[in-house]
C-alpha cells in the first residue's frame, strides 16, 4: 500500500524554510524548489497504555473485546464488590446512628434539669439556715453543695459528650468515603481514549491489585519517525504545526502534524538526524506499522 503524505507548511514552516535557505521565490506568480523529505518514515502509536486492577477479586464483568475504541473514563470491567458493599451499608447505617445521637439535646437537657433542682435544694437549705440557725447541718449543707457541683459538671459532660458524637458524625463520613473509594476502583474505566488492543483477564478469574486487564493504545494521535538530513532540522522549529495532506490507495485528506522531537545526535555517515512528528488522526484512517513517503513541499502558488 502506497501512502503519500505531503506537509503543506504553515506561516511558522516557511519561516523555517526561509532560515534554511528552502524558502520559495516568487517567479511569474509561483515558486519552485525542492521539497524537504523524511527518510525511512513509519507511523508508530504514541501511547500504549496498561489498565491494570486496583483491589483484589474475581473479574465480574467486561464489556469490552479487542478491537472496541473507548472514550476517557468509559466503563470497561467490572470486579466482584460484595464485601465492600456490605462494608458500605454497615458504615451508613453508623452515620445514620452518630447524626440522631448528635441531633438528640436530652443528655444535655437532663443534666441542666438535675442541676436546676440541685441548686434548689442547695438554696433551700442555705436560706434556712440563715432564718433559723442550724435547721440543715453543716454536713447536711455540705453535701447538697456537692450534688449541686457535680449536676453543674454533668451539664459540661454532657455537652462534651455531644461535640464528641459530632467527631463520631465525621469520622463515619470519612469512612464512607474510603468505603466509596474502594467501591469505584472495582469498576475498571479507560484512563484515556484509546483502542483496546489486548484482553490479559477474562471473567471469572482472579486480579491481583498492579495485576494488568486490558491494553489500549491511542489511535487518535499516531507518531511518524523518520530521518531528517541535519542542515534542515533546526531545534527552535520544536512544536511547529503543518497541514498534512495524505494521498492513500487514490483518497486524498488533510490533517496536521507537529514536529515534536529533533534527535541531539548526528549520523557521521549520511549527517541525518531523528525526528517525530504527531499526526492527527482522530477519523481513524491511518494506522500503525504504515510506512508512508513523507515530505514538506515548498511550493506555493
Amino acid at each position: 500500500m502506497n501512502l503519500h503524505l505531503i506537509l503543506r507548511p504553515t506561516a511558522v514552516a516557511l519561516l523555517w524554510m526561509t532560515s534554511l535557505g528552502l524558502a520559495p521565490e516568487q517567479s511569474h506568480g509561483q515558486s519552485n524548489t525542492n521539497p524537504i523529505l523524511i527518510d525511512s518514515a513509519i507511523l508508530k502509536t504514541v501511547e500504549v497504555t496498561s489498565v491494570a486492577a486496583q483491589v483484589q477479586g474475581i473479574l465480574k464483568e467486561v464489556s469490552v473485546r479487542e478491537g472496541d475504541r473507548v472514550k476517557h473514563q468509559s466503563p470497561m470491567a467490572i470486579i466482584q464488590s460484595t464485601a465492600s458493599e456490605l462494608q458500605l451499608q454497615r458504615a451508613k447505617v453508623a452515620l445514620d446512628a452518630a447524626e440522631r445521637n448528635f441531633a438528640s439535646n436530652i443528655d444535655i437537657d437532663l443534666a441542666r434539669k438535675g442541676f436546676e433542682v440541685a441548686e434548689n435544694e442547695f438554696l433551700r437549705a442555705v436560706d434556712a439556715n440563715k432564718r433559723i440557725q442550724d435547721v440543715y447541718p453543716r454536713a447536711e449543707v455540705d453535701r447538697l453543695q456537692l450534688v449541686r457541683d457535680r449536676a453543674n459538671l454533668e451539664i459540661d459532660r454532657a455537652v462534651h459528650l455531644k461535640a464528641i458524637s459530632q467527631l463520631e458524625v465525621a469520622k463515619n463520613q470519612i469512612e464512607i468515603k474510603q468505603l466509596q473509594d474502594i467501591l469505584d476502583k472495582h469498576q475498571i474505566q479507560a484512563p484515556v481514549s484509546g483502542m483496546v488492543v489486548a484482553m490479559e483477564k477474562r471473567v471469572g478469574e482472579w486480579v491481583e491489585p498492579g495485576t494488568i486487564v486490558i491494553r489500549l493504545v491511542e489511535i487518535d494521535r499516531l507518531r511518524i519517525e523518520g530521518f531528517l538530513q541535519a542542515e534542515q532540522a533546526d531545534p527552535k522549529w520544536l512544536g511547529a504545526e503543518a497541514q498534512v495532506e495524505l494521498q492513500l490507495s487514490g483518497n486524498r485528506f488533510v490533517t496536521t502534524a507537529k514536529l515534536v522531537f529533533i534527535s541531539p545526535e548526528v549520523n557521521p555517515v549520511n549527517s541525518q538526524v531523528r525526528v517525530h512528528l504527531d499526526v492527527d488522526n482522530r477519523d481513524g484512517k491511518l494506522r500503525p506499522g504504515l510506512k508512508p513517503k513523507v515530505s514538506i513541499p515548498t511550493t506555493t502558488p
